[in-house]
């Protein structure tokens, strides 16, 4: 996973500073807008800006779409896991009672793994924790099943149990790769600078024309602003306004198998 500054900040805190950023451009380009004027008057109305905010609400809508693809896919995928760790846990059912009290003690533990996972939030060392841990209760879970296929009288059992286990086990790899997944840095970052350049733009625009409407300017700003701001709260799952908490719930109310 990314662990650089501009994953780390919080959506809001970048979001507040791309607009004060704008607000600053837009007066920026004002005064030089006003001062080319003074040189030299235009001819005509300067309309030069709107190409530039054509681009930038293009580039919005395939950021926000590219955000919001990861977030579905992400939810997609946590209830997914949900599922295959409810089957597998099903399937312990078909050995003897012996057997079975060992799978689901295992079982148990993985599920608190996956839970942790979770609830460790966007802490790094945590989420590596925790997936290292559910690697090794499931690797003790794979042993046990791989032991009993050798003998015949679980052959049933086995025919069930090793391919849900495999999927189970697969979906946690996909997971933490989807969570990996992350709108690249460089898109955001040209995104920034393109919203800054055309707030420039507008106010040098208006400058030239003679006079600036900084309430379209501001609002313009605003909406341009929290666009961005939910686009990076899409992009992060674990914290901020938009979350998988609802799908999550899926794996933690899987601790109900074991009461």
């Amino acid at each position: 996973m990314e662990n650089n500054a501009l994953v780390q900040t919080e959506a809001w805190i970048i979001a507040l500073l791309l607009f004060a950023l704008m607000i600053i451009s837009s007066f920026i380009g004002q005064k030089t807008g006003n001062y080319i004027k003074n040189k030299r008057p235009p001819k005509e109305k300067s309309t030069e800006t709107s190409t530039l905010i054509a681009l930038l609400f293009f580039l919005l809508a395939f950021t926000f779409g590219m955000s919001s693809d990861r977030y579905n896919s992400r939810r997609q995928i946590v209830v997914e896991e949900a599922n295959d760790i409810g089957t597998a846990i099903l399937r312990s059912d078909l050995y003897p009672d012996s057997t079975r009290a060992l799978f689901r003690k295992d079982f148990k533990d993985y599920v608190e793994a996956r839970i942790s996972y979770y609830e460790v939030g966007p802490n790094l060392k945590g989420i590596l924790k925790a997936d290292s841990l559910s690697q090794v209760i499931s690797g003790k879970l794979w042993k046990r099943a791989c032991d009993l296929s050798k003998d015949s009288n679980n052959l049933a059992a086995t025919q069930q149990m090793i391919p849900a286990l495999n999927t189970m086990i697969d979906i946690t790899t996909t997971r933490l790769s989807g969570e990996k997944g992350k709108v690249p840095q460089s898109i955001l970052i040209m995104l920034f600078f393109l919203s800054m350049i055309t707030a420039f733009y507008g106010g040098y625009s208006d400058g030239r024309n003679g006079r600036i409407d900084w309430l379209v300017q501001i609002g313009f700003c605003m909406l341009v602003s929290l666009v961005i701001l939910f686009t990076l709260d899409l992009d992060r799952p674990r914290r901020g306004f938009v979350n998988l908490d609802g799908p999550n719930q899926t794996i933690i109310d899987l601790r109900k198998n074991f009461n």
